[in-house]
């Protein structure tokens, strides 16, 4: 299985993490991940394509069902760059565990887990039954950069290296 070629298939590259990280500076103290005994522990990641925020705002205000799921789907491929950058290879993925998808929400809107549902399909669709993870999805009021979603995986993955995790303060403004 080849999980780049299938994104390159589907139009879509993963980021590079650390070009994220600089033209994207937060101000934000942590770190991307944190390995456990073959679990990934990943940081929160946000909806980003072609190096910008896409589709920021309020799901159910400003933004459609739709356009939300889509905007969880990239939240997953950021999910993704951070999974490259700490192992190397997507395909050392074993099963994708847990996501915590968070959705920016207008009063009133309930429908958080047919947006995270764009991230938790995307994962499926690149790989099986290895995406399909447990899950909780969940409505705030606001997010870090007014962006709409934020996801949060722990991954079960093969092999022990793991790159030390990138700083995201390293690149503060």
């Amino acid at each position: 299985m080849d999980i780049e070629a299938r994104l390159a298939r589907m139009g879509m590259t993963v980021p590079d993490l650390v070009e994220l990280y600089k033209v994207n500076p937060s101000g934000a103290h942590f770190i991307s991940h944190y390995p456990v005994q073959g679990l990934l522990y990943c940081c929160g990641t946000t909806p980003v394509k072609e190096g910008k925020p896409y589709l920021p705002g309020v799901v159910g205000s400003t933004l459609t069902l739709a356009q939300g799921a889509e905007a969880a789907r990239y939240a997953a491929l950021s999910t993704l760059a951070v999974l490259k950058y700490a192992l190397g290879d997507l395909d050392r993925v074993q099963q994708f565990v847990h996501v915590l998808g968070f959705v920016n929400s207008a009063p009133g809107f309930n429908d958080q887990p047919r947006v995270i549902n764009g991230a938790a399909d995307f994962l499926v669709e690149l790989y099986g039954a290895r995406g399909k993870p447990t899950r909780a999805a969940i409505g705030c009021q606001g997010l870090g950069g007014g962006s709409s979603v934020e996801i949060i995986a722990t991954v079960l993955f093969s092999g022990a290296d793991v790159r030390p995790p990138l700083a995201r303060d390293a690149f503060a403004s």
